[in-house]
């Protein structure tokens, strides 16, 4: 083959190997148009974020609180701290908050497992509350209890003030630790 046909033909070749290349950096998608004030997505096998906006950004996490005051509840149980089927007297106090409810009444007992029922699929406040103050005393040693476990899982950018997830301009997290 002479330089001629060879020049030729590479002259063809190269832009069919080039323009795929090109074609691949367009097929990539963009970002989702979300109204949220922050979000990611990751990998569920991987961990790798893939898209994030306003990831560190610190919001109130509202009531997905509650899962951690679940994710406590059951871990001790595992812990034989608590049974799952221990009575729990609900205080005034936990009758008396505020938000989404259970609708226990003060001097009812309740078992642990009614009150977890109560908390992760009624969202119930006053379950929360109940359930704070029957492991650790009382909502801010719950609290304390919460942010200790978040900072054992690595979740360095959230602050828990009470189990219920109710406003406190100190109770945040963030998109991340949400998941």
């Amino acid at each position: 083959m002479n330089i001629t046909t060879f020049a030729k033909r590479l002259c063809l070749l190269v832009p069919l190997i080039v323009t795929p290349a090109a074609w691949a950096v367009e097929m990539m998608p963009s970002p989702p148009q979300l109204a949220a004030k922050s979000y990611v997505l990751m990998d569920a096998s991987s961990g790798n974020v893939l898209v994030e906006n306003n990831g560190d950004q610190r919001l109130p996490p509202a009531s997905l609180t509650k899962l951690m005051t679940a994710y406590i509840a059951t871990l001790e149980i595992r812990r034989g701290q608590i049974g799952e089927n221990d009575p729990v007297t609900v205080s005034e106090n936990a009758w008396r908050t505020g938000g989404s409810r259970m609708f226990i009444k003060v001097g009812t007992q309740v078992s642990v497992s009614d009150l977890l029922h109560g908390i992760i699929i009624q969202s119930g406040n006053d379950a929360s509350v109940a359930l704070s103050e029957h492991i650790a005393g009382s909502e801010d040693a719950f609290a304390d209890m919460m942010n200790k476990t978040a900072g054992e899982l690595g979740m360095s950018n959230s602050h828990f003030m009470n189990p219920t997830g109710l406003p406190n301009p100190d109770h945040y997290s963030s998109a991340p630790e949400g998941i």
